[in-house]
């Protein structure tokens, strides 16, 4: 991939995009624990240059938490974000959807440490990504739309 070096020299324009999954069922959202750090966090990531938020969204959900791309389902509309904070210098900014899935398929792989299901006051304990800077709002979007 051939991108402009001087895009480097910009500190305050340029962010990571990550497409992530709200996946909700019997009350309780899913999670991934990711590697390397460790913390808690949505199943998605990065979208890739070149690729859609929609094929990002499903791409990411597939990898990590091992559903085939055709039982994932989204409205692709943006249900949350957060922009503005920084992990290990990168400005992040991150795009939530809500996802639906059979929760049976959901297995480990390679891409996570463990996948795990939280009800709201679990969520606001774990030790979380530091992408996600207004927890307390994210779980009212979350589990205020199953109530």
């Amino acid at each position: 991939m051939d991108v402009n070096p001087k895009l480097n020299d910009i500190d305050d324009c340029l962010y990571r995009l990550a497409t992530k999954a709200m996946i909700v069922q019997d009350d309780k959202l899913l999670l991934v624990k990711e590697i390397p750090e460790m913390w808690w966090g949505f199943p998605g990531g990065g979208v890739d240059h070149g690729e859609t938020v929609e094929s990002s969204l499903i791409r990411e959900v597939e990898e990590e938490i091992g559903v085939p791309a055709n039982k994932i389902t989204s409205d692709f509309e943006i249900a949350h974000y957060n922009i503005g904070s920084v992990v290990d210098g990168v400005p992040r900014m991150n795009l939530f959807f809500n996802v639906s899935l059979p929760k049976e398929l959901v297995k480990s792989t390679n891409e996570v440490a463990e996948a795990g299901w939280f009800t709201k006051d679990e969520f606001m304990e774990l030790y979380m990504s530091p992408s996600y800077t207004d927890r307390k709002q994210l779980a009212d979007v979350i589990f205020d739309e199953i109530n």
